[in-house]
């Protein structure tokens, strides 16, 4: 029977199928919004119109909204910028603060007809200290990949189960959704981290023409950031969410994806995450791009006397 059935499965491949795909209905917010303990950083909400899932176009951008957050006793005015880009800007030096619950609040303009969505999150405290991070080159990588590198990182982990977005910056340039990750602690809670392999980096000639100097090959003296993001379990499970439906992740968040994830936003037809998190970083300084881990600090690797 078995035999039978994988030679009618083989068969049938050459048969012509006939594919019909319907088009969306409607319209839905694709809302791409965290807000962080970061002085420092812009806080930012970006603001996309979904499409169909086959559709290869860029997404088309929500401009002229009115976007604002509040803590509960202030309303913060994002503005967009630049004009027309869909990309929404928090006031100079606003940050979210451990412990405070935000609101988010949009009225655009979606599928010909204006809408009022909301959304709020709560800002956990810091879940994950990072002290330390550093980088080994692993050489050539598979799928035409230009180089490999491991991302090492040191620090202590709070005893609750937790959460977190692990994204970089290499010099200024911010890690996109596409190259970020969500994870729990569930193999070292409450412990103390030691040169834990958190994450790597495919340096290609693709990811630098997707994503710009983010994807660029290391050089000596670039500045590698690792920043860990303390995330409500919510966002966890919406990002997993969202990548195992995804063919990929894409920049805007959710470019031509299924709107079956989890979200928060409220209000009209609307996909996408509003989250507040606090968070932990250290950097390294690139001093050779092809350099292992120093044998020094770690005996357990190969490098440098």
């Amino acid at each position: 029977m078995l035999i039978f059935a994988c030679i009618a499965l083989v068969s049938g491949c050459s048969e012509e199928v006939d594919v019909h795909t319907r088009s969306m209905d409607r319209s839905y917010l694709v809302v791409e919004a965290m807000i962080t303990d970061h002085a420092d950083q812009p806080q930012r909400v970006v603001l996309t119109e979904s499409i169909d899932y086959f559709e290869k176009e860029q997404p088309p951008v929500v401009s002229g909204a009115e976007v604002s957050v509040s803590d509960g006793k202030d309303v913060y005015q994002f503005i967009e910028s630049p004009s027309g880009s869909g990309c929404y800007i928090g006031p100079e030096g606003f940050h979210g603060s451990p412990g405070n619950t935000y609101r988010l609040s949009i009225d655009a303009v979606v599928g010909g007809e204006r809408n009022h969505y909301e959304a709020t999150s709560k800002m956990e405290e810091p879940g994950f200290d990072v002290t330390a991070v550093d980088y080994m080159y692993m050489g050539k990588a598979s799928m035409q990949a230009d180089s490999l590198w491991s991302v090492a990182v040191w620090g202590q982990d709070k005893p609750e189960p937790s959460y977190y977005y692990v994204s970089a910056k290499l010099n200024d340039a911010v890690f996109p959704l596409g190259l970020s990750l969500v994870m729990d602690d569930k193999y070292f809670n409450g412990q103390k981290v030691v040169c834990f392999p958190i994450t790597t980096l495919y340096q290609t000639a693709a990811t630098r023409k997707q994503y710009g100097d983010c994807g660029k090959f290391l050089e000596t003296g670039d500045v590698f950031t690792l920043n860990v993001y303390s995330v409500p379990k919510e966002y966890f499970t919406f990002y997993t969410g969202f990548i195992s439906s995804s063919v990929g992740a894409a920049v805007p968040m959710l470019q031509s994806q299924p709107a079956n994830c989890p979200t928060n936003i409220t209000g009209g037809y609307a996909v996408g995450y509003f989250v507040a998190c606090s968070s932990s970083s250290a950097s390294v300084v690139i001093e050779d791009p092809f350099r292992p881990y120093y044998k020094k600090a770690f005996p357990f690797f190969p490098g440098k006397d």
